[in-house]
This record gives structure tokens, sequence and C-alpha cells, in this order.
């Protein structure tokens, strides 16, 4: 079971997009998924569908320090299940303020759930580097890193690879970049081949061969609260995060 989480501080660069298409193409290539959605504007529970009206969300896990497996619910996308989240979330950092061992409390929800039967958990994180985005680099063992090619992208990078490394060196020595991942790219110009060799001199090789463009039918899809696999799988979108999908599994 590999656990990734999906991070960047920074809003609107593709981060809750890339948690519900790459977790619904994994399943469509016959993986078990878990998608964990630690975001309190919950994006990616709304995205993949999920609007039951539970009583265990994230926000009980993390609060209560449940195990994780009483927040796993079905959903209606074959081989995904999800951990969702809501608005009360976003109470989750002030209130674990004073909480003892608070960054560990996700790993342990973890720990505490021994019947975990999936081929990749996918946190979906939110866009700071908080307590709710530490929780998730300590109990995961990757990280997917979105980022636009646009100006300001880049801005903060250093804090994040900082938290990274600091995470890696005192909590978890598992950590790793799995890799960036350009979203949102304009195929009419030039930016994001400038982009990815500004990139290319922080994190290397650690950048993915799979690029996702800007595409009408995702923003459609998000409407839809459906995958870009589901709602349209001939779309650019589609076949891009089913590349992405692919690119992962092979990279095991």
């Amino acid at each position: 079971m590999e656990i990734i989480g999906i991070v960047n501080q920074k809003g609107g660069v593709g981060k809750s997009t890339t948690a519900i298409n790459l977790s619904s193409c994994l399943a469509q290539l016959g993986k078990k998924v878990l998608l964990i959605d630690i975001d309190p504007q919950a994006n990616a529970t709304r995205g993949i569908g999920f609007d039951q009206k539970v009583d265990i969300t994230i926000y009980e896990v993390l609060v209560e320090e449940l195990p994780l497996s009483q927040a796993i619910y079905q959903t209606d996308i074959e081989n995904i299940d999800i951990v969702p989240s809501n608005i009360k979330l976003a109470n989750a950092e002030l209130e674990l303020s004073s909480v003892f061992g608070r960054e560990t409390i996700l790993e342990t929800a973890f720990q505490k759930s021994d019947n975990l039967d999936y081929d990749y958990v996918l946190i979906d994180c939110n866009p700071s580097l908080g307590l709710l985005t530490v929780n998730a680099m300590v109990a995961c063992s990757n990280l997917i890193i979105p980022m636009e090619p646009a100006i300001f992208s880049l801005d903060g990078i250093e804090q994040l690879v900082n938290v990274i490394n600091l995470i890696k060196r005192k909590i978890n020595e598992e950590l790793s970049i799995k890799g960036v991942l350009l979203t949102r790219v304009d195929a009419r110009t030039n930016i994001a081949k400038e982009f990815e060799d500004e990139l290319r001199e922080i994190f290397g090789d650690k950048i993915f061969n799979t690029i996702i463009h800007q595409n009408v039918k995702i923003v459609e899809s998000q409407a839809e609260q459906l995958p870009i696999n589901i709602y349209d799988d001939k779309a650019r979108g589609a076949k891009e995060y089913m590349k992405l999908a692919k690119e992962l599994i092979e990279s095991e």
C-alpha cells in the first residue's frame, strides 16, 4: 500500500483535480484506491461525487483520534473508497494546537486500522503548510507536487521543500518527493518549458513526464462532480490523467 500526499501550499494549482482524476484513473486500471480529503473545502469529496451525510469524517478521525477505518465509505465509483471532509475541519488546527503528538495523529489513525487493503492511498491536502498538511506528510511515504507554470508559482517553493526536508529529518525518514506535476499548462505558450527548466534546478529528475494541459472538459466534469475519465474518456484531460496513472504504476 503506497500512501501519497498531494501537496502545495498554493491554492488553485490542481491538487484536488489531480487527487480526483488520478484516483479514478488508477481505479479504472484495476487498482484499489482510498482517497482521503484533508482539506476543509472538501473539493475532493464533492468532486468524486460523494454527497452522503455521514457522522464520521476526517475531522472526527483527527480530533477524536479514531481509527481511520471508521471514516471510510464506498463511493459510486468501482475500486474507490473515501475518507470525506467537510467545513468542520477548518477548526481542527486550532482544536489540536495543544494536543501532544498532534503531528502524528493521522499516522496513528492508520496504525489503528490494520485491515486496510488498498494499492494506493491518495491524500488531498489543504493549501497551506499547517498542521493538517504536516499530518499528511508524516503519514505518507511519497508526495506529488502539482504546480501551474505561472510567474508566481515558484514563490514559496523553497519553504515547501524546507518543510518536507524537516519532516523527513525529524519525523518521517521515508518521506520523499515522487514527482512534480505540471498542471493547467497553456499549450499555446512556451512558459511550461521555461518553468520546467527552473524546476529541474530544484527537483532534478523528479518531474513527471506527463503534463496536464488546460482543458475545458475538466472544468465541466468538476461541475458535474465526476472524474474526467468518467465524464468524457476521450477528452484530452482524461487521456493525460490516465497517462499519469500509468506513469505512477510503472515507477514502482
